[in-house]
């Protein structure tokens, strides 16, 4: 009878903690379920397409300013390199690369720099173009740049 009765109480507590895992099971399903639900079923908020704001197009400084053709002369016996055109385009130069003991032809604006840059594109040294200049030179050294 003891042996009966200590198989009743084994299942009866086995029963009774299966019992509680569901239970706790639903409770945290319906929890989650719960908070899944109010995410989804609230008022939903349509973004709305992003307007453009329409800007007139600027015109560079120089856009009026008379085109000239420039004549860049390297008296040095190494490669240099040069930027040439607008001075707002300094800031992300593009950067062009004349050969030692060359001349090359630049066509600019007045207004213009002319720029010898680092390795780093940063101007070494500039000149800017004005009315008369048809000749820009750079020195020996490849450490200066003169205007004519």
């Amino acid at each position: 009878m003891a042996l009966s009765i200590g198989m009743f109480t084994l299942i009866k507590y086995a029963a009774m903690k299966n019992v509680l895992k569901t239970i706790l099971c639903v409770c945290l399903f319906g929890a989650f379920a719960d908070t899944a639900n109010a995410q989804t079923t609230g008022n939903l908020v349509v973004p709305r397409p992003a307007t453009a704001v329409m800007e007139t197009p600027t015109q560079p400084a120089n856009a009026n300013a008379k085109a000239v053709t420039i004549t860049l002369k390297n008296n040095a016996e190494k490669s240099i390199a040069v930027f040439a055109g607008p001075k707002e385009e300094l800031k992300e130069p593009k950067v062009l690369v004349a050969g030692g003991l060359s001349k090359n032809t630049l066509y600019l604006r007045e207004q213009d720099a002319v720029c010898l840059m680092t390795v780093d594109k940063r101007p070494m040294a500039c000149t800017v173009i004005k009315p008369g200049i048809t000749m820009v030179e750079v020195n020996t050294s490849a450490n200066a740049i003169s205007s004519k």
